[in-house]
C-alpha cells in the first residue's frame, strides 16, 4: 500500500497487511488531526519503506513515550510511534494513496470522543486503548 502526505513530498509504502487498525477518540488525535477522530493501521516499523522525503519528517513528542512524525512542508501526519511498542508505526489510513481494504477493527479513547459526532456502527467501543 502506497501512502503520501498533501504536497507529495514524503511518499511511503507499508508492504505488508496492516496488523491492526483502530478508530481514535484521543485528544491528541483530534489535535493532530484536526477532526473528531484519526483511523490508523498498525504496521511492522521493518515493512514500512520510506521512498521520498524521510528527512522532511519531522517528529514531536506528544507524550513521554508517544513520537508523532508529520511533513514539515504540509503538516500531514504520517505516523504514531509508541516507544512500549517499537517494532510497530501507526499509519494514519487517510493518507493512504488507495482506499484500504480493511475496516478498522474498533473505537479507542471513547472516554474522549467529543459529542457531536456518534459513532454509527457496531464497532466494539474502548474507553482507552485496547
Amino acid at each position: 500500500m502506497y501512502a503520501s502526505c498533501l504536497c507529495g513530498q514524503v511518499k511511503l509504502v507499508i508492504k505488508t497487511a496492516f496488523i491492526s487498525s483502530s478508530i481514535c477518540h484521543c485528544q491528541q488525535c483530534q489535535k493532530s488531526h484536526g477532526a473528531a477522530s484519526a483511523a490508523y493501521g498498525v504496521a511492522l516499523k521493518s515493512e514500512v519503506e520510506w521512498l521520498s522525503g524521510k528527512k522532511r519528517v519531522r517528529k514531536f513528542a506528544s507524550s513521554e513515550r508517544v513520537r508523532r512524525g508529520f511533513c514539515k512542508d504540509c503538516g500531514t501526519n504520517i505516523y504514531f510511534y509508541h516507544k512500549d511498542h517499537p517494532n510497530h508505526l501507526d499509519i494514519p489510513l487517510a493518507i493512504l494513496d488507495t482506499k484500504p481494504n480493511l475496516t478498522p477493527q474498533c473505537h479507542i479513547f471513547v472516554d474522549s470522543k467529543v459529542g457531536w459526532d456518534p459513532i454509527l456502527d457496531d464497532l466494539p467501543q474502548h474507553a482507552q486503548s485496547c
